[in-house]
């Protein structure tokens, strides 16, 4: 299993590799990030580093085409790399590397100091949420939850689950229920964050949880 911190010299070329997929950031990826699917700005693209694999790092061709989602510590410091295919095609949507550990993901609003915090299902309902100047992080998927991170949300006085309006969203919230006596699932009304604020809009996400 690989560790939970990775080698000095993983990091450097999780890093260097994170900052060259997103310096090739195609037009067709950038298109899709900001179009209605996802409704990204360039200050969140750019915040999040997200990339396009068009000349993978050494052990990444078999992502050559999809999206990259690295996850960054609160420092800045990319430590791994998610993949997101663009468009149709074979295989899973999403890919870790292999022997890649789940993460939380935006682990910074961990440290902002906020007396409550969002938790999404997804990285880019994550971003969505971030967007809406929402305290948030992200699991990687409704499946991927760990029990430890519980730990890192103990601390808050309220939870809110802003989970997809399906029985894996529900399944999510009583995962992370488990132990936890201050989570509030907040059901994303016919679909996940970004369809919900595709529809509402900044201002009708935030009223959802009462901000």
């Amino acid at each position: 299993m690989k560790a939970i911190v990775p080698s000095l010299s993983s990091r450097r070329f999780t890093e260097l590799t994170s900052r060259a997929y997103h310096d090739q950031l195609a037009d067709a990826a950038r298109s899709y990030l900001m179009g209605p699917e996802r409704l990204l700005t360039e200050e969140s693209i750019a915040s999040h580093r997200i990339g396009y694999v068009a000349d993978p790092s050494p052990g990444h061709e078999h992502v050559r085409g999809h999206l990259s989602i690295p996850y960054l510590t609160p420092d800045g410091e990319c430590i791994a790399i998610r993949f997101r295919r663009l468009g149709d095609g074979d295989g899973p949507k999403y890919r870790s590397l292999a022997g890649d550990i789940p993460r939380l993901y935006g682990t910074e609003a961990l440290e902002l100091g906020t007396r409550n915090i969002c938790v999404t299902e997804g990285e880019f309902d994550r971003i969505i949420a971030r967007q809406c100047g929402l305290p948030v992080v992200g699991t990687p998927g409704a499946k991927a939850w760990d029990p430890i991170w519980r730990r890192l949300l103990v601390q808050f006085d309220s939870v809110f689950v802003l989970h997809d309006d399906d029985e894996a969203g529900r399944e999510l919230v009583n995962k992370i229920s488990e132990g936890l006596d201050n989570v509030r699932p907040i059901p994303m009304t016919g679909g996940d964050v970004t369809s919900f604020f595709g529809e509402h809009g900044r201002d009708g996400l935030r009223a959802k949880l009462g901000a």
